[in-house]
Order: structure tokens, then C-alpha cells, then sequence
């Protein structure tokens, strides 16, 4: 399988609520740090679908999740993921607009929003939902997911390639579906 990653290795990387939900319910949030701090956004729609599963965590089982996903809101109190500017140039704030109404037709408020700025500030667009990658690919958005970020991390040694598996295991047990195996995980990727 070859991957599918467009990120380049600098660009400013906007994330979806399943990526960061990814690595935030299991507990690896550090990973995205070490990879992306300076340089990682999620948008205001993608915020408050996060707060709204922070919210409704009544559980007990959940409540353990709710604790894990207000690392998310660690991360933007301590500023290394950040909220995009609102201080663009007007025509792109009309563009992005713009295009956030028309990807909405298609897909939710924080996928269509991220998409939007990723599209007109040419940044990397993070998410797993294939219809939203196969929507982005079309138009030209760079992409990654929770795959591409581990790899990545592997190949800039953050993590070591059994580590990586461990990790990708502890996804799926959270709810990743994951396009590899729980078995052969990120080994089988990098070690065909």
C-alpha cells in the first residue's frame, strides 16, 4: 500500500475532529506536538464539535473520555495548536466563507470549514473521513490522516516502529478504523 500522505514537510496543518479525537483518546497527543507545534490549527466548528463530545460525556465510561479529549483544549491553552487568524485579507475571509457554505452541502461544519482554509491558505488537511479526502484530493488538497501522521513519526523517529504499532492497536480500540490491520498495523505500512 503506498501512502497517501500529500503533507509537505513544513506547511501549517489543519485538523478534523476524528484525527484529533485519534490521538487524544489514546493518549498520544505528544506525538502531534513533537510533529506539528508552531504549525498545527484546528477551526472554530472543529472546537465545538469537540466541546460538544466533552459535554456530553455523562457516563462513566465516557467520562474517561473526557478527560482525554480536553487535551485538546490543553494543547490550545498552551498555544501550540492554534485557532487560524481571523486577520486575513478580506477577499480570503470571503473565499473561505464561501467555500465552507459549499463543501457544507457534503459534509459537517468542522470538515467543511477546515477544508475551506486548507484550500485557500494551501495548507495540509487532516482527517480520516474518505469521503472528505476523495472530495479535498479532487480539488487539489494537501492531505494526511492518523495513518500518514504515524508514519511520519516513525520516519522522523518520534516513535519507534513498535511503538507505533502499539499506538495504532490502542486507536482501534478507541474507534479508529484504521485501513490496516489491528495485527499487522504500522509494521506491514513501512515493511511491506
Amino acid at each position: 500500500m503506498k501512502s497517501k500522505s500529500t503533507e509537505p514537510e513544513a506547511s501549517p496543518i489543519i485538523f478534523d475532529n476524528t484525527v484529533l479525537s485519534n490521538f487524544a483518546l489514546s493518549q498520544v497527543f505528544y506525538v502531534l506536538q513533537r510533529l506539528y507545534a508552531g504549525r498545527a490549527f484546528v477551526g472554530k466548528a472543529v472546537q465545538r464539535e469537540i466541546q460538544a463530545g466533552i459535554n456530553s460525556a455523562s457516563t462513566s465510561a465516557r467520562l474517561q473520555n473526557r478527560t482525554k479529549l480536553e487535551e485538546i483544549n490543553q494543547a490550545l491553552d498552551d498555544g501550540w495548536l492554534q485557532t487560524p487568524s481571523d486577520e486575513v485579507n478580506p477577499n480570503d475571509d470571503a473565499v473561505e466563507l464561501r467555500l465552507t457554505l459549499e463543501y457544507s452541502q457534503r459534509f459537517g461544519a468542522g470538515e467543511s470549514e477546515a477544508m475551506a482554509i486548507a484550500r485557500n491558505r494551501n495548507w495540509v488537511f487532516a482527517t480520516d473521513d474518505g469521503a472528505a479526502r476523495n472530495f479535498a484530493k479532487e480539488r487539489g488538497i494537501k492531505l494526511t490522516g492518523t495513518l500518514g501522521i504515524l508514519v511520519k513519526a516513525v520516519k522522523n523517529k518520534i516513535l519507534c516502529l513498535s511503538v507505533a504499532d502499539t499506538i495504532h492497536g490502542q486507536m482501534i480500540d478507541e474507534g479508529y478504523r484504521s485501513p490496516l490491520s489491528y495485527e499487522n498495523g504500522i509494521s506491514s505500512y513501512l515493511n511491506p
